[in-house]
């Protein structure tokens, strides 16, 4: 949802944005298939906090990544963040990214059960100049491989920052 996020506000405010990171998601939902989408309902509205993680988690996550994401879910509303999910696959079926002018690192996982590495693949070639990072694991690459994901934001912030 971050990512849509980000890439929303970018898209409507580009004079507010020096440079944006796009981490495990998507163009929108119209770049699933729709047996994807109705599955990505699906799993959030019937999966307890606990199987979500495990689903959402590449093999080999550090049990602390599993505790943090767990911990995260069970704070969320419940009915709020499934009126959310509704909401975007109904509208967010898409967004212009070509038109992302603007420093851009895309970062995709290998094993993300959400969103296959082939979409933030294609997401960097669709954003003029943007750049691609591949990490290992699933969905929450940040938990799940913070010095690898730290690593590729830091070095590509300094390189926003020498470009400008």
């Amino acid at each position: 949802m971050g990512g849509r996020i980000a890439r929303n506000f970018a898209l409507a405010h580009p004079e507010r944005v020096k440079s944006l990171v796009l981490a495990n998601t998507s163009p929108g939902f119209g770049a699933l298939p729709p047996e994807r989408v109705s599955a990505f309902v699906e799993q959030r509205s019937s999966l307890d906090p606990e199987a979500q993680a495990r689903r959402l988690l590449g093999p080999g996550a550090h049990p602390e990544a599993f505790e943090r994401l767990v911990a995260g879910m069970r704070a969320v509303h419940r009915d709020s963040y499934l009126k959310t999910v509704q909401a975007s696959v109904t509208q967010d079926l898409g967004a212009p990214i070509e038109r992302i002018a603007l420093a851009t690192l895309v970062i995709g996982s290998l094993d993300d059960p959400l969103y296959p590495i082939e979409i933030a693949r294609s997401m960097a070639r669709r954003i003029p100049g943007a750049r691609l990072v591949e990490l290992p694991g699933g969905h929450v690459s940040n938990l799940e491989q913070p010095e690898r994901f730290n690593r590729a934001v830091l070095e590509f912030l300094k390189t926003v920052e020498r470009d400008s």
